[in-house]
């Protein structure tokens, strides 16, 4: 579930889990203030408070195979493999 949900941030946020040393109760914003996918992400969450349901909290099937392919795609990416 952790790694679906940092899918859906699409690599905005990382996880401290994935870092040296680990640090697994660590999150943070993994791009510059400037960088337009922190922007999109922002307007993402806001769009899903502004419409009960389709925002963070949205029941999604964190098993299906599309999204564990992304999610595993990105802690790939964010491990640096």
């Amino acid at each position: 579930v952790l790694r679906d949900i940092l899918a859906d941030c699409e690599g905005v946020v990382r996880w401290g889990g994935d870092d040296s040393p680990v640090d697994e109760s660590l999150f943070y914003v993994d791009r510059g203030p400037a960088d337009p996918h922190v922007r999109k992400l922002a307007d993402t969450l806001r769009e899903g408070e502004a419409r009960p349901g389709q925002g963070a909290g949205k029941s999604v099937n964190v098993m299906a195979e599309a999204r564990r392919t992304r999610a595993n795609d990105l802690a790939r990416k964010q491990r640096g493999r």
